[in-house]
């Protein structure tokens, strides 16, 4: 903790920009949480000690810093809180502090609320951070971290032996590698996001070799994601790569490798026949295939119809699953947790939570709109419209990737990447008026 302590103490001083990718590799390193001692009620309040919760906290101290020393910053501060997205991520936070006024669970609302507003200040603190030259800076970063774990997930597809699994994961039949991850599943949307990053820099790439480098990556990032055997990791990839098609300028890519997953799909029927038929299971009843799953839906419909409008309080979904929903409970050692994300909040907040969440994906897209509509008519990649576009359609696709995801694993709020990727949507607005201001004058 000390050496931890003491690096990101210097990269505080010298060197602020790097925090923002290594926050993208810190995520990948859940494992972490074993590295570092108990803090007793700190961590109770925050939750576990993490190589990304160091990170975070570092780039929030940075932050302050340039606040504290440039006017400049300070102007920008001011700037990102008129921006929509802010806005309605404060929203967000603001509700949940008011439903501690009826939450069936006030200790997990109040910690709910701690987390959000770290989260918050993370996100100010790198959309204040981002420069022009390291806008793609976070790209890099999760881009290389889901290459470099691609050796210890093939010694764990070899061997057999799981370096690192969580207490409460339960173990099942097929082994379906997790690398540093505590779940496959967040493993399979991390390397989803190393896919969109691979897409997006490929964009700003004009060396022929250079792009043919980043094109031998994608099988890479693609069987790592096949040895997780998450069925929800196949499906986001699958609706991901279509929203690519849509968003991203680079077409052809998209449709290449889309035909390079059938490929792989051939081969790994081939090769792995078990993973095959774990995937098989979504045809079956989901008594069968996932009754862990349907005992959580079914309750979170049912809070939900019980409680429409406000919900029973942020956080506090197993609480009152545990209270007055056990009986929906089919499997003695089964989830408690809510992991669906449309159905957490549902449930926590009602009809008006569902609503932000709505809020929020509009004025994303709203902000593509616009930075895609400033010249329609100039759609090359050397065009600085079109720079800002391109970016901002991959932190959409990273944001979006953390939400499909988040349906079949419940974090999306928690998970740092979507704040990074709203921060990167609020600074490409900052750009975009700088621009209009040169351009009117």
């Amino acid at each position: 903790m000390l050496l931890t302590l003491l690096a990101l103490g210097l990269l505080i001083v010298k060197k602020p920009l790097w925090l923002i990718p290594l926050l993208g590799a810190a995520v990948a390193l859940e494992i972490s949480s074993t590295w570092y001692p108990d803090l007793g009620i700190l961590e109770k309040i925050l939750g576990e000690v993490s190589l990304t919760r160091f990170t975070s906290i570092s780039i929030v101290l940075a932050a302050c810093l340039r606040v504290f020393f440039e006017v400049e910053i300070r102007a920008r501060l001011m700037a990102f809180f008129k921006d929509p997205v802010t806005l309605i991520l404060l929203l967000y936070i603001a509700y949940g502090a008011l439903s501690l006024v009826y939450s069936a669970d006030m200790g997990n609302t109040v910690k709910e609320i701690l987390r959000l507003l770290v989260l918050f200040a993370v996100f100010l603190s790198i959309a204040l951070l981002l420069d022009q030259d390291s806008i793609l800076l976070p790209f890099h970063g999760i881009h290389l971290a889901a290459l470099a774990l691609l050796p210890l997930a093939l010694y764990e597809g070899i061997s057999g032996n799981l370096i690192w699994q969580g207490e409460n994961l339960l173990k099942e039949h097929t082994l379906r590698v997790n690398a540093t991850f505590v779940d496959p599943n967040i493993y399979a949307r991390f390397l989803i996001l190393g896919i969109v990053a691979n897409f997006v820099i490929q964009i700003f790439t004009h060396n022929r070799r250079v792009k043919l480098i980043y094109w031998a990556c994608l099988p890479l990032l693609l069987v790592q994601l096949l040895l997780t055997g998450s069925r929800g990791g196949i499906l986001t990839l699958g609706m991901v790569l279509i929203l690519a098609l849509f968003f991203l300028p680079n077409k052809k890519n998209t449709v290449y490798f889309l035909g390079a997953c059938a490929l792989g799909a051939v081969v790994l029927l081939l090769i792995r026949p078990e993973i095959w038929e774990r995937m098989l299971l979504f045809t079956q009843d989901l008594e069968v295939s996932s009754p862990q799953r349907l005992y959580l839906w079914q309750a979170g419909i049912a809070i939900f119809t019980d409680h429409p409008w406000l919900g029973t309080g942020l956080g506090s979904f197993q609480t009152v699953f545990l209270q007055d929903y056990i009986h929906l409970k089919n499997i003695p050692d089964g989830a408690t947790l809510s992991h669906t994300t449309i159905l957490t909040i549902a449930s926590e907040l009602g009809v008006l939570g569902l609503l932000v969440l709505t809020a929020l994906w509009v004025a994303i897209l709203g902000r593509l709109y616009t930075l895609y509509n400033l010249n329609r008519a100039h759609l090359s990649v050397f065009s600085e419209t079109n720079e800002k576009y391109s970016v901002a359609a991959g932190y959409f696709l990273w944001a979006m990737t953390v939400f499909i995801s988040s349906q079949g694993e419940g974090r999306f709020f928690e998970d740092p990447v979507l704040w990074l990727s709203c921060a990167g949507l609020v600074f490409l607005r900052l750009r975009q008026e700088s621009y209009r201001y040169r351009v009117s004058e």
